[in-house]
């Protein structure tokens, strides 16, 4: 029987394939453990209570790929062999996800079983949130820019609570981990584990939205702890920043301007690579991913053919739903071919943008002269 010693990084949170804000641990596994040894012995190390807890353990095959979940004993198996051909402490760590057990129970003064926490210390009051949602002025937060941070605030979902609190570190020049993030809830405390700052809030009954169920703002640790680093300071959050430089399409912002501003700003440092990917997602913000533009071209033409009568469009799609080339045809324009000089120029222009492609146009002259723009062509290449 041969034993190993295994890298653990457990109670962080996947972020394109990235498992962020972890805690580092270790375990000894066996080369005859089964799952459940296996999540028995994790769950031992990391002092995790099987009755109110379970986990998720997944592992990287190689960088760059996405992860691979344990869920039985063939995965272990897998894991095990992979582990023997390389003995280094730090290759194939395992990346475990904490998340909370539900029971479901009788709600005395209803018929129908409702889903409640097993820790009674977090039921949540129902009386609260059936006032709160049909009221007309419910105060929910869903401004990931919102500033001010205190207890008994509501918010819209918990990505927005992410975003605040991700966003609050970089205007106070602090960091944190995340003590436990699931569903239903979402806990911090500072990276310095005798620190008094803690946040912790948590799903509203029956509803999407999240409740700060405490919060102490007082830092007890050093200087050193909290500006050193940033680790909250991901391409998201400076995104969320600098959105609104991108709005005015004319103004060329890049990602020097970008790495100068948040120097300016927040005194925080951040790389070409990060900033670049920040004006992306920015620009995605904004406007929205070029994916969802190909999706409305149905509805484009659609309406395109109702209020011009005789247009002609065409949209031609891969067996699998994939956009192909599209073909526009205005009825005024072909009308005009009756009136034009039987001499027909194609020209072509490659496009910028993330899927790039071709686009077309067919123009004749008419009977003045002038150059008329007929049909349109675009082409997925």
């Amino acid at each position: 029987m041969e034993i190993f010693p295994v890298y653990v990084l457990h109670s962080g949170e996947w972020e394109e394939n990235k498992f962020i804000n972890f805690v580092s641990d270790c375990v000894i596994i066996e080369s005859i453990f089964s799952y459940n040894n296996l999540v028995a012995a994790i769950s031992e190390q990391i002092r995790i209570d099987g009755e109110l807890n379970t986990i998720e353990i997944n592992f990287l095959p190689n960088v760059g790929l996405p992860p691979i979940l344990i869920y039985n004993d063939t995965c272990v198996k897998v894991y095990i062999e992979l582990k023997k051909k390389n003995l280094n402490f730090t290759e194939y760590p395992l990346f475990v996800t904490v998340k909370e057990i539900y029971d479901n129970r009788l709600d005395a003064t209803s018929s129908s079983c409702r889903c409640i926490p097993i820790d009674s210390t977090e039921i949540i009051d129902i009386e609260y949130i059936e006032n709160t949602k049909f009221s007309e002025n419910t105060g929910i937060i869903d401004d990931i820019l919102n500033e001010f941070v205190e207890e008994d605030q509501v918010y819209k979902d918990k990505e927005t609570v992410v975003s605040v609190m991700k966003n609050l570190t970089v205007r106070e020049r602090f960091q944190f981990k995340v003590k436990r993030s699931s569903a239903t809830r979402y806990n911090l405390m500072c990276m310095d584990d005798n620190c008094a700052w803690s946040f912790k809030s948590s799903a509203v009954f029956k509803a999407n939205i999240f409740k700060v169920r405490s919060y102490n703002n007082n830092h007890t640790c050093g200087y050193s702890e909290r500006y050193l680093t940033q680790r909250q300071v991901t391409s998201v959050v400076i995104a969320s920043i600098v959105k609104d430089e991108c709005v005015n399409p004319k103004k060329v912002y890049t990602a020097n301007d970008i790495i100068e501003d948040i120097q300016k700003q927040h005194g925080i440092e951040v790389s070409y690579m990060k900033a670049w990917r920040a004006k992306e997602i920015a620009m995605a913000m904004i406007r929205g991913s070029p994916s969802d533009s190909y999706k409305e071209l149905p509805k484009y033409f659609y309406m395109l053919e109702q209020t011009n009568p005789g247009t002609v469009t065409k949209l031609h799609k891969s067996e699998d739903g994939c956009f192909l080339y599209a073909y526009v045809s205005l009825y005024a324009s072909i009308k005009g071919w009756e009136h034009c000089r039987p001499i027909m120029v194609v020209d072509g222009s490659f496009l910028k943008a993330a899927y790039k492609g071709t686009i077309l146009t067919a123009c004749t002259q008419d009977g003045a002269g002038e150059l008329t723009a007929s049909t349109l062509f675009l082409q997925f290449v």
